[in-house]
């Protein structure tokens, strides 16, 4: 008997030595993969998947229209926040001149968010063609935006890196809704032949 458990044993060992390390690492999905692809293309790659990585739920599957619709709520949940923040800014200065920067900068991320919601609505009933106009306002609110703080250097509530915080999610909706466009160029090409 003892004969038999040693060599149940020695056989045990032998397969675990034999497995590829590579199976103990858990393997990339596919959805894990494809986002990674997408931050590759925006200008700044580990950015992109420091905002996207914690999200990975939210990506069920990783159609070009799904993920593009996950990275616009992304965009519009960051665009509110800092929307939220110039308010609360502009309510708590005493610094006219602060405050008149808030208050600018506050309703072009109103806009921005206005801007988002409607390439939403566009990806929702499937007219794309809109799409990238609107992320070029959105674009065209956070320079506004940035110009404000750029006049001078005193930012104490670092709006600045807000700013360049929502210009990463901004690229990664430009991304991925240039990617959809492609992709929907390339189904109606194919339809018509």
């Amino acid at each position: 008997m003892a004969y038999s458990s040693h060599k149940i044993l020695s056989i045990a060992l032998l397969m675990l030595i034999s497995v590829p390390s590579s199976l103990g690492r858990p393997q990339k999905s596919e959805t894990e993969t494809d986002l990674r692809d997408l931050c590759s293309n925006t200008r700044k790659p580990k950015q992109c998947w420091k905002i996207i990585k914690p999200q990975l739920s939210s990506f069920d599957v990783t159609d070009s229209r799904s993920v593009a619709g996950a990275v616009i709520d992304l965009a519009v949940a960051k665009a509110q926040e800092i929307h939220d923040k110039l308010n609360q800014l502009f309510q708590d200065s005493r610094d006219d001149k602060l405050k008149e920067k808030y208050i600018s900068c506050s309703k072009n991320y109103n806009d921005a968010n206005r801007n988002l919601d409607l390439a939403k609505r566009n990806l929702d009933s499937n007219d794309y063609q809109n799409i990238p106009v609107q992320v070029d306002d959105t674009l065209e609110e956070l320079k506004s935006c940035r110009h404000e703080f750029d006049k001078d250097s005193f930012d104490p509530a670092h709006i600045k890196n807000r700013n360049k915080e929502f210009g990463v999610y901004v690229d990664i909706v430009k991304v991925a809704t240039d990617r959809l466009l492609r992709e929907d160029d390339r189904l109606q090409e194919n339809a018509r032949h």
